[in-house]
């Protein structure tokens, strides 16, 4: 009877290590229908188990604690008069930075759930500024908005933070995967970066891709001056 059981328990490892291992090797790709979905939350469940299970389930509020309390690193402005290791800046170009850091920061807003149309009015931009918007993230599929910035001349790519239970499935999805991409320098050669990145981040960011690439191309050939800016900003939705 023993070595019957041993026989089903050794039967029952090989089978939940060759699942685990189909997981793994799965390519990092947004799910496209249902079962896609579950073989997804089936990989967020073998990482917590493979990985995070290994940590003490204090660590993650201790470090959370810490941070929140940890003030000696945070600054505001109104103490910078009293201490003696902040300066004024009075560069012009730093100023112009922190002008054009200022505008990014407003155009955030445009990722918000609430009241698009309003804060498009806000940020400075027309309904007719707005190139694409996917105002509802998905498992592996963040919220994103890629709008016309006429004043700056570039294309704004705008992908929102976590803001809701499907991006902090997306964030959980953890595990290493390789990635690839390939991209034309400024002195026309073409080159390629690799290396492993989070399975989560890299999904992500192939489908915001295969949806912006070709977009992107087109708004460039009337406007060959333009830039093209990706901001990610943390939101409060």
């Amino acid at each position: 009877m023993a070595g019957k059981n041993k026989k089903k328990r050794c039967i029952l490892s090989k089978a939940i290590g060759s699942a685990a291992s189909k997981l793994e090797r799965r390519p990092p790709e947004a799910p496209n229908n249902l079962k896609d979905v579950g073989l997804s939350l089936a990989e967020l469940v073998r990482f917590f188990y493979a990985v995070l299970g290994k940590w003490h389930p204090l660590d993650p509020p201790r470090a959370i604690i810490y941070t929140a309390l940890d003030k000696g690193m945070k600054t505001i402005a109104m103490e910078c008069g009293e201490r003696s290791d902040c300066e004024q800046l009075k560069h012009p170009k730093m100023l112009n930075d922190l002008y054009e850091f200022k505008r990014c920061l407003r155009q955030t807003i445009l990722v918000s759930k609430k009241r698009f149309r309003s804060r498009l009015s806000d940020a400075g931009f027309d309904k007719e500024d707005i190139l694409l918007r996917k105002g509802r993230a998905r498992i592996l599929k963040p919220a994103f908005t890629v709008i016309r910035d006429k004043e700056a001349k570039c294309i704004l790519v705008i992908i929102r933070g976590t803001c809701s239970l499907t991006d902090t499935l997306t964030d959980a999805m953890g595990a290493p995967v390789s990635f690839e991409h390939k991209f034309i320098s400024s002195d026309g050669e073409v080159r390629i970066v690799s290396g492993h990145a989070h399975r989560g981040m890299v999904s992500a960011a192939n489908w915001i891709r295969e949806r912006c690439t070709r977009l992107l191309l087109d708004a460039l050939r009337p406007s060959p001056d333009f830039q093209i800016k990706v901001l990610s900003p943390l939101v409060r939705c």
